[in-house]
């Protein structure tokens, strides 16, 4: 291999392929259930969930609508769930939750890719709505921005083919770098938001410059599992909504304060 053949960039699927080996499985134990969260921001998504589909409802919100659609559900930390789903009508557009039905708390991502004449900074953007679970506690904190990652290494072993680290920065960027896998050697500065869920468990994003994908996971630090998706095109221009996880590994921490405050 020439230094300009290793030095190429990938696509999506080029390094998206098993990186869900070590992932949590699914779970049905929302089916036949109702949850509606109310978004802090005045908004409401509701939804009904059966064995396969969830059929939802977002209103006041800029993504407001509703359909039917497939989905994924995973358990997260205790009583806790990670659900994600495509809009089938706007299939550039996809809704993912984390929320605890037993302690109140919940927060949705919005995440859409742009087409090529985007004027933002990134293809993939998000928007973030914390809330409530209607019917649950209401004197849990809602999920927020939160600086407690800055300085922190983490390694995520996705696979036995899969290592990467991260490196918080800010709270606008990390640096993933791949120690194993197909992008072996390659490492970039992402633009990055980090919320605090509950102790020891964060909902992490970044979205990419340099190709168009952007992620969605949820890091359960206290139990050492990360569960997430990457939403991006192929290198054909098709929408992908592809699984992750990753079996997390502490590795390091890098303190900042004697010298700079991290932004």
């Amino acid at each position: 291999m020439t230094n300009e053949e290793s030095a190429e960039w990938l696509n999506m699927e080029d390094f998206a392929e098993g990186i869900d080996t070590n992932r949590l499985p699914a779970t049905d134990a929302l089916a036949g259930r109702s949850v509606t969260i109310q978004l802090a921001d005045g908004g409401t998504l509701t939804t009904e969930f059966d064995l396969e589909t969830v059929t939802w409802t977002a209103s006041d919100v800029a993504w407001a609508g509703g359909g039917t659609d497939e989905y994924e559900a995973i358990e997260i930390g205790v009583g806790a769930f990670w659900v994600d789903f495509s809009i089938a009508e706007r299939s550039v557009e996809t809704i993912t939750m984390a929320f605890s039905p037993a302690a109140g708390w919940a927060l949705v991502v919005h995440s859409v890719i742009h087409d090529e004449n985007f004027t933002t900074e990134t293809r993939v953007m998000q928007s973030f709505h914390p809330g409530r679970v209607v019917g649950g506690p209401t004197d849990v904190a809602l999920p927020a921005p939160t600086r407690d990652l800055i300085g922190k290494r983490t390694l995520f072993r996705y696979s036995a083919h899969h290592l990467y680290e991260h490196i918080y920065l800010s709270t606008r960027r990390f640096v993933w770098h791949n120690l194993i896998g197909e992008q072996r050697g390659h490492a970039a500065a992402e633009l990055a938001t980090t919320y605090r869920l509950e102790e020891g468990m964060y909902l992490f994003t970044w979205r990419e410059e340099k190709i168009p994908v952007g992620t969605v996971f949820v890091f359960d630090y206290a139990r050492g599992r990360s569960t997430g998706k990457f939403i991006g095109l192929t290198g054909d221009g098709r929408v992908a909504n592809s699984p992750g996880g990753a079996e997390i590994i502490e590795f390091g921490f890098s303190d900042y304060a004697a010298y700079a405050e991290t932004v």
